[in-house]
């Protein structure tokens, strides 16, 4: 077998074959009602006994949240166009080839569905293969930013082509690209997720029979070997083909629905061997492992605390996180150097001198998001917002835009003294899947609540809705954060009422300032926590926070303390140009910061710092230094 380190490489993984010859015969139980994550009391004596795990902060779920402008509305909308002209007859060709249906339009190829650019001994294997097919993350996407903006006919799109698809599902529950699907469980996994996200918001009910249908499928032939991830190896296969990831949208779908035998096969997938690792070990062996399916199967550990409220899962999410910020991010909140974590020895730190693939950063940012989101909802800790918000503006925010048939930003580039962004070389990989669903979860990391409490988390031209207490409250914020220091919130009850306002004081600031309708107020905002604006409100009540932002370098890991990246508050900066630099340690190489945030390179005026996310395609830029020691 050929070995390849990437799914940039991946050329041979072992498909699902059968291992459970029976159809699954799970109980229902009634469906939850309220929000759709409110958790469905299961029937069985364990489940009466166990107690709910306990819910600090809710998200808005896609509901009451609208972006008003800024760089993030824009990539919204870009996506958004760029997704909807998209034809359905191009999407759903090879379903329809498959199921020996007329099959109108034209193949898109590449990671899709197709034949890609691979070696002649593999074409006769390949062709027409499944590779990461991202057809279940598209109808995600569409579900999730149709419910956000209210875009009816982005919904219809979504709609019809699960409708589609779903003509194409065989007797036996049959439901892939082609007959040659070569990620079996990864592919189930997130066809799960979009029909979930279709029923939960898109309010298709439609979608819960087809769920049951492919889950009847998978529960009888997907390969239970539960075969372990091994480290250091350059066999994409051995990485079990993610079947790590399965539980969390199971488990979403047994608490929309209430049927035991989505929870009952989640149970199956369960990663227990390298959840544990994180409560046993402050410095778990973890490196070498796949960076982002290995962040993005703590989601299935969080959906297993909310579904079984057992403290280990809690435990797990609580201190990978804490492992994984204290060892494996770069300053823009990227991780996985060649899609791999790494060991925490200076690993990271030498990784820029040689790795342009250096973070996966659509899929990557996915996994954060949705990570950093439990986390909030179990915890209730403000800490985990900086993580959010480095993703925001220096990960997908810095992400070059979809575009062409299948033309997608995948890795991010680093590297030392000459980095640039391009697309992918082959069409619509795993991170076009995800990139949509990115920029749909803008609306829904901004803000959280809690009975008594409305959250900002984001500091992001918008306006939020929400119902406090049976009164109806709008917040508008109006800012031009980060390229200002300052958000305003308008708030706008339809009666007086009481309720703590709380904003997330970011780590790297220091001195906040609040003033209420002009007036400067007395609020603790220690970095790192929530500081609380708490008074009655009437219509028309203005809060001005102030976040000083100062030039600073951000060390890559504790072996390199030199080797640094120059931010700005929130933002990553990188120098226009690929010299070979070496900073001085106070940075006054740099003057003062722009109007547009631009730091000029003193004496070489055509030399600037400028923000990650301003670069283009294919222009050069530096982003880590070494200093002077």
């Amino acid at each position: 077998m050929r070995k390849l380190g990437s799914r940039r490489d991946f050329i041979k993984t072992v498909a699902g074959t059968a291992a459970m010859p029976h159809a699954f015969q799970g109980t229902r139980v009634p469906a939850s009602s309220g929000s759709a994550y409110k958790r469905v009391q299961a029937v069985t004596e364990d489940d009466q006994r166990a107690q709910p795990s306990k819910v600090y902060l809710e998200a808005f779920d896609y509901e009451g949240v609208r972006l008003l402008g800024g760089m993030l509305k824009r990539q919204v909308d870009q996506t958004r166009d760029y997704f909807y002209a998209m034809p359905d007859d191009d999407i759903l060709i090879g379903f329809r080839r498959r199921a020996g249906m007329p099959a109108p339009g034209t193949e898109y190829g590449g990671w899709y569905g197709g034949e890609l650019a691979v070696p002649d001994q593999f074409k006769d294997w390949w062709m027409w293969g499944d590779t990461f097919n991202t057809f279940g993350q598209w109808l995600s996407g569409m579900a999730r930013l149709a419910k956000a903006t209210n875009d009816t006919l982005l919904l219809d799109k979504a709609s019809r082509l699960m409708t589609e698809w779903g003509k194409t599902i065989e007797s036996g529950g049959y439901f892939y690209y082609s007959r040659r699907p070569i990620t079996q469980h990864y592919i189930y996994e997130k066809t799960v997720q979009g029909l979930v996200d279709l029923y939960a918001y898109g309010g298709r009910k439609d979608a819960l029979p087809l769920l049951e249908r492919i889950t009847d499928y998978a529960v009888a032939n997907l390969d239970r070997t539960r075969k372990p991830c091994a480290p250091n190896t350059a066999d994409w296969a051995s990485q079990g083909v993610e079947w790590y990831t399965l539980p969390e949208n199971l488990y979403r779908a047994f608490e929309l629905t209430g049927n035991i035998r989505y929870r009952d096969f989640a149970d199956v997938w369960r990663y227990t061997s390298y959840w544990d690792k994180f409560n046993a070990s402050t410095n778990p062996d973890i490196h070498g492992l796949h960076a982002y399916s290995h962040c993005n199967t703590l989601s299935s550990a969080a959906m297993a605390y909310a579904v079984h409220a057992e403290p280990h899962y809690l435990k797990t999410i609580t201190n990978a996180y804490d492992y994984f910020e204290r060892t494996q991010l770069y300053a823009t909140g990227g991780y996985g150097p060649g899609e791999k974590l790494q060991a925490p020895d200076g690993s990271l730190g030498r990784s820029v001198e040689t790795e342009p693939n250096t973070f996966e950063t659509p899929c990557g940012c996915w996994a954060a998001f949705k990570l950093t989101r439990y986390l909030f909802r179990f915890t209730g800790d403000a800490k985990y917002g900086d993580w959010t918000e480095k993703l925001a503006y220096n990960g997908i925010g810095a992400a070059l835009p979809m575009s062409g048939r299948g033309d997608t930003f995948y890795y991010s580039d680093y590297r030392l003294g000459g980095a640039r962004k391009v697309f992918h070389p082959s069409k619509f990989p795993c991170c076009s899947g995800t990139y949509i669903q990115d920029v749909a979860d803008y609306h829904n990391i901004i803000y959280f609540k809690d009975p008594s409490s409305l959250y900002v988390n984001l500091f992001v031209p918008s306006q939020v809705t929400w119902n406090h207490d049976g009164t109806d409250v709008k917040v508008e914020q109006e800012t031009n954060y980060p390229q200002a220091d300052s958000t305003v919130l308008t708030v706008r009850p339809s009666r007086s009422t009481a309720f703590d306002l709380k904003f997330r004081v970011p780590r790297w600031t220091r001195g906040v300032s609040v003033q209420v309708n002009g007036t400067l107020e007395a609020v603790a905002a220690n970095p790192g926590t929530w500081a609380i604006v708490r008074r009655r409100w009437i219509a028309g009540d203005r809060v001005e926070i102030r976040l000083p932002m100062r030039l600073t370098g951000v060390p890559i890991d504790a072996q390199h303390p030199n080797r640094v990246a120059l931010v700005y508050g929130p933002v990553v900066m990188v120098l226009n140009d690929t010299p070979t630099l070496v900073l001085d340690t106070d940075l006054s190489s740099f003057g003062t910061v722009g109007s547009s945030l631009e730091f000029q390179l003193r004496g070489q005026p055509l030399k600037a710092l400028v923000p990650f996310y301003r670069m283009g395609y294919q222009q050069p830029y530096s982003m880590y230094f070494d200093q002077q020691a």
